[in-house]
């Protein structure tokens, strides 16, 4: 079997089984695999799924491309920062009394995918006092009273004084802020989703600041860049974005190109929230993915490439190990060698590994 329309088959594993069969009976989600044919020209697998017991897709020997197996923390994403700070060149970082500093923020695609689908706001204080602490208290407080009106906040305000922060809201008592502050960071917020109808989408906008007027040199008047901005990314360790939602929006994909009522074909006859979907879009998940393709004899002989995509669930105890279904593919479908893609605090590792024959005993 060799399926015409479906280019990415997504599996959802929660067990392989190695010393028994999968029937109906099984755990759902449990996989048995690779199953070689008779001949053994090609490889299968069963799987336990929605509709019951299925048979994927074959493998044929030698018409494997790639095999890839990464962890789930190699598709974080952590959520980035954008910090505010005088410019020490200008005025010795301090403020010029009298100036209007502002701040402008121009969202992209805010209502729609249109490049002129665009939202300004802006944070704006006057310099009353020659300390940059209080300018920066004044610029916070503006920018969460012009942001508190929008249902779905793109990022937090924060002053820093150092490297302690302190969380700035339309509802922040002005007399409370008394640090000695240094700069202003805003960290992105994760974003409303739903599956299948909402898809994730980060925040997408710029930040830019008005020039004030600046006396140099005695009698020479410039407009000058008060401030520089930082971008970079949240050092707590739970501001990330989970792979889960991708994953999750992948499966209901997966699941329309099986039948399109999981997709909202015949809404409102359609099924919405299926039982059969099986990734909790909260949680992150390990990839394993099998690039192959096939061809027909004779008047058919182009190829036809498409991927077998099987997730697990990424968990401390109890996870599939699917670094150990990807050996097993790469040895039956005689590639011989598979990609693995791995995390080491934050840096990302791609390693070519060779097929290792099983030990005698082992199992999946």
């Amino acid at each position: 079997m060799y399926s015409v329309n479906q280019v990415n088959q997504l599996y959802v594993v929660g067990s392989v089984q190695t010393t028994s069969h999968v029937t109906s009976a099984s755990a759902d989600g449990a996989l048995e695999g690779p199953i070689a044919s008779n001949n053994g020209d090609f490889v299968y697998f069963k799987y336990n799924g929605a509709g019951g017991v299925i048979a994927t897709d074959r493998i044929k020997k030698c018409k494997v491309k790639w095999i890839t197996y990464a962890t789930a923390d190699t598709m974080r994403q952590k959520l980035r920062t954008w910090t505010i700070s005088m410019n020490s060149a200008v005025n010795s970082g301090n403020p010029v009394i009298g100036q209007d500093y502002i701040i402008n923020f121009d969202f992209k695609h805010y209502f729609g995918m249109s490049d002129e689908d665009q939202y300004f706001k802006q944070a704006a204080a006057r310099a009353f006092v020659a300390t940059a602490k209080t300018l920066y208290r004044d610029l916070a407080l503006s920018l969460a009273k012009n942001m508190s009106r929008e249902v779905d906040q793109p990022f937090k305000i924060e002053l820093l004084a150092n490297t302690t922060p302190t969380q700035v809201t339309a509802y922040t008592n002005k007399d409370s802020l008394t640090g000695t502050y240094t700069s202003i960071r805003l960290t992105e917020v994760l974003q409303p989703y739903k599956r299948g109808r909402y898809k994730y989408l980060r925040p997408d906008f710029t930040i830019s600041l008005a020039p004030i007027t600046v006396t140099t040199s005695g009698t020479s008047v410039e407009q000058r860049e008060w401030a520089t901005i930082t971008v970079g990314t949240s050092s707590v360790a739970t501001d990330v974005i989970k792979n889960g939602m991708e994953t999750a929006d992948l499966e209901w994909f997966c699941m329309g190109e099986r039948g399109d009522q999981y997709r909202g074909k015949d809404w409102p006859l359609s099924i919405s929230t299926p039982d059969s979907l099986k990734v909790d879009p909260s949680k992150e998940y390990n990839y394993l993915i099998v690039h192959f393709w096939d061809d027909i004899d004779n008047e058919g002989p182009q190829k036809s490439e498409r991927d077998m995509t099987f997730v697990a669930e990424a968990k401390t105890t109890g996870a599939v190990n699917l670094e150990t279904l990807a050996n097993s593919i790469a040895l039956s479908s005689e590639l011989g060698h598979y990609t693995k893609v791995t995390m080491s605090g934050d840096t990302k590792t791609i390693t070519d590994v060779t097929a290792a024959a099983p030990s005698s005993g082992s199992g999946s």
